[in-house]
């Protein structure tokens, strides 16, 4: 069986077209799940959070974090994972000193679109300096919590701060889910370094499939009691796991196609053998 699925998977992986209408589908249906909604009631402290940007900027330095950590750690680049996080960084931190001047002129949405943008150009740097699997990781979470979003607010009729930190734990589910595949990719990279990335992706990915989908099962079999006897706070955070468990593991493993893309003639870096006296040095 599990032979099976990892066929099925190995053959969905040169689908791109169909992965790609199976992602815009999902989106969609929870697009559909909140615009079908009638009315939300939103409370006056999310709308707090949401107007003073320390989610924005909350979110702007989970990023980061990704970035070192699977950059670092998969792309095996720790040095320009790093330099370039430090320096988004500083530009990022000269923005939040500007904060209490943007609040007191009212500038708060100029103040948002500024954080926005130089998150935009960190995701972009990020794919130059070939942090692949670090702004993949970023994306299938951002796409998880839409998707969750979208689903779970169109079944729930209050959203409130606890809502949106129960979101914000669902795209961390994500980016583990994704590490988790990712690091079954590396273990590829080291054992075929003559192999382009792209064939250790496929490999790694394919190996990473039974664990993915354990945890998906896992994070929604202990959400559902959460859900269904909670009430409150915590019924809203169960019923966004339950969705944004399944809903990571799923984005994980999409991102196998983009990845393939990405990768398919690339190589391992390793280091520059050097010579002394007209011999290599090993």
């Amino acid at each position: 069986m599990a032979e099976k699925l990892t066929a099925s998977y190995g053959k969905l992986i040169d689908s791109p077209g169909l992965v790609y209408a199976f992602a815009v589908l999902l989106a969609a249906a929870g697009i559909a799940a909140t615009a079908l909604k009638a009315e939300h009631t939103v409370t006056d402290g999310l709308v707090a959070l949401l107007l003073s940007g320390d989610l924005l900027y909350g979110l702007f330095l989970i990023m980061l974090i990704v970035l070192v950590i699977v950059g670092a750690r998969i792309d095996d680049r720790p040095g320009k994972s790093i330099a370039l996080a430090l320096g988004v960084l500083a530009a990022g931190s000269i923005v939040r000193l500007l904060l209490p001047f943007a609040r007191s002129v009212d500038w708060l949405g100029e103040w948002n679109g500024v954080m926005l943008g130089i998150m935009i150009i960190t995701l972009y740097l990020s794919l130059r300096v070939g942090a692949r699997f670090a702004v993949t990781a970023m994306g299938s979470a951002l796409y998880a919590m839409i998707v969750t979003a979208g689903i779970t607010f169109g079944l729930v009729d209050r959203i409130s701060v606890s809502s949106i930190l129960a979101l914000m734990a669902v795209g961390a589910v994500a980016v583990v889910m994704a590490f988790l595949g990712y690091s079954q990719v590396r273990i590829q990279m080291e054992a075929a370094r003559r192999e382009p990335v792209g064939d250790s992706v496929r490999t790694g990915m394919s190996r990473a499939l039974p664990f993915l989908l354990l945890a998906g099962l896992a994070t929604l079999l202990i959400s559902v009691p959460l859900a269904a006897i909670a009430g409150g706070p915590p019924r809203d955070f169960g019923l966004l796991l339950m969705i944004g468990g399944p809903v990571g593991a799923l984005a994980a493993l999409m991102s196998t196609v983009p990845l393939v893309a990405m990768t398919q003639n690339v190589h391992l870096e390793t280091g520059t053998p050097t010579r002394r006296g007209g011999r290599r040095q090993r």
